[in-house]
């Protein structure tokens, strides 16, 4: 049992939810790894067999009318996948088995609604295509799963936008969602584990969004004549609930920690977020990755900070390696950034307190 697993049975001991005599419950026992990868391939080998032995009866079966059998397969994929992953004793084999049924029948259910609506609907197949993953990830367990699900969902609410030619507000929407996520799966209960999936994500979604942005003038870019066209909106209400956003995050975390807001480490932390939130105008994405790292911390969601923190090198990169801005502005940007880096390193190591002091790993 880990340190907080540990914390936790005390403290419902302490609150007389469980018996005091009572042993804090064991972890069932696991199979060595090398034997769940075996398992794990023959899931996948098994799925794959008997998916091209359905599809190959069912094709028959519709063979005049190939559109709706290919919608057949899917659901049907789609539903011994759920019946697969909703069992209460599951085996690693089974969770691959479900999980292979369930990505297959989704895939052929999103090519079988193309092939009804004639490639030419786009609308009516983002509705459909959108709505089925939304009812899918209510019934599934399984995070992988649900994770690409948010994806998909992300994608179909993207693609609406653009038909819809609301483009320029994607960014905002996305990260507008993102936050909802973030900040709202505390509260959904039984759905936490699911909500906390889909939160990973529309940030991964919110992130990728802004670094495809940052690519929209080059010339070598495939959705140059779609990004070159946007306003610059797209970049500024993204940034500036990001800094907003930010600034709230931060003042909540100085609360946390009993420090009072026009204390020198506060009014550091304060002045240091505005500088990189200015810093990050013509870097598309950074003030995002900023604010789900704050996010992050806040939540103490350690794989949120880490998509966070993976995703900065990849927008200073796409920066860098702009043409479309001068080299001289680069330099002069990225040095800036680095001195603000600098000297919040002085700052935090200049007026932290030192670890023999009071509250110091707190205040850390």
């Amino acid at each position: 049992m880990s340190r907080e697993q540990s914390e936790l049975w005390q403290r419902l001991q302490r609150e007389q939810c469980v018996s005091i005599e009572a042993e804090p419950p064991q972890p069932p026992l696991q199979p060595p790894w090398y034997l769940s990868i075996l398992q794990g391939f023959a899931g996948w080998v098994a799925a794959w067999f008997l998916l091209g032995f359905m599809a190959s009866f069912l094709a028959l079966l519709f063979d005049e009318r190939i559109n709706q059998g290919i919608v057949v397969i899917g659901a049907v994929f789609v539903a011994l996948g759920v019946a697969l992953d909703r069992q209460q004793q599951q085996q690693v084999f089974v969770q691959q088995l479900a999980f292979v049924f369930g990505v297959s029948g989704l895939l052929a259910v999103g090519w079988g609604l193309a092939e009804i609506f004639d490639y030419r609907n786009e609308l009516a197949w983002f509705i459909c295509f959108g709505l089925v993953l939304c009812l899918h990830t209510l019934l599934i367990n399984n995070r992988l799963n649900v994770f690409l699900n948010g994806l998909g969902i992300a994608f179909c609410i993207s693609g609406l936008l653009y038909l819809w030619h609301w483009l320029t507000i994607m960014p905002l929407i996305m990260l507008l969602l993102a936050i909802l996520f973030c900040l709202n799966r505390v509260r959904q209960g039984v759905h936490y584990a699911r909500c906390v999936t889909l939160a990973y994500a529309f940030v991964s979604w919110t992130l990728l969004a802004q670094g495809v942005l940052s690519l929209g003038g080059q010339d070598w870019d495939l959705f140059s004549e779609t990004l070159g066209s946007l306003s610059i909106w797209a970049w500024l209400l993204p940034w500036s609930l990001s800094l907003l956003a930010s600034l709230v995050i931060v003042r909540t975390l100085l609360q946390q920690q009993g420090m009072v807001l026009n204390s020198p480490v506060a009014l550091s932390a304060i002045a240091a977020v505005v500088v990189i939130g200015l810093l990050a105008v013509p870097l598309s994405g950074l003030s995002s990755a900023m604010l789900f790292i704050l996010l992050g911390l806040q939540l103490r969601d350690k794989l949120m900070t880490a998509l966070a923190i993976f995703s900065i090198p990849l927008f200073i990169s796409a920066y860098y390696y702009s043409l479309t801005v001068s080299l001289l502005e680069k330099s002069l940007l990225l040095t800036a950034l680095g001195a603000l880096l600098l000297l919040a390193r002085w700052a935090l190591s200049r007026y932290l307190p030192t670890p023999s002091e009071p509250h110091a790993k707190e205040a850390l």
